[in-house]
């Protein structure tokens, strides 16, 4: 017995939740996204290598209107978690080196793990947040 199924009306409930977003101020959907990121930052910091303390204090929340960020995206919000290029410290260009490794040196990876392990309290908080503030407008 052969079972098929239709979903329809999706791409109507795209554009109505887009439309209840354009309600909520940019300002306050890139807070939103800064408190879910600062969760995987934080155990990034834990998770990171720790020598000199420099590549743990270097990583950090920041978005598409920091101009050390590359890699933005076209439209929309954008937010980065990791190391950001140089500290007062020092540079951290080696951060790339201690998460994947090299032929020489074995991998110390942070943000992978930090990601895995806090993406699905990040990604509830964001949501949680970002339903109260569409409520809050529907009110």
């Amino acid at each position: 017995m052969a079972v098929s199924v239709k979903n329809t009306g999706f791409a109507d409930l795209d554009r109505q939740l887009a439309k209840l977003m354009q309600g909520v101020p940019q300002k306050r959907q890139r807070e939103i996204l800064h408190e879910g990121a600062q969760i995987i930052a934080d155990e990034a910091k834990r998770l990171a290598p720790f020598l000199t303390g420099t590549l743990r204090d270097s990583i950090m929340v920041t978005d598409d209107l920091d101009a050390r960020v590359y890699g933005k995206l076209n439209g929309g919000i954008s937010v980065y978690v990791g190391p950001v290029g140089s500290t007062e410290d020092g540079d951290v260009y080696y951060a790339k080196f201690q998460e994947f490794g090299t032929r020489y040196m074995q991998a110390h990876p942070f943000m992978r793990p930090a990601i895995a392990a806090k993406r699905p309290e990040a990604e509830l908080l964001v949501m949680t947040r970002l339903a109260g503030a569409v409520l809050g407008m529907v009110r």
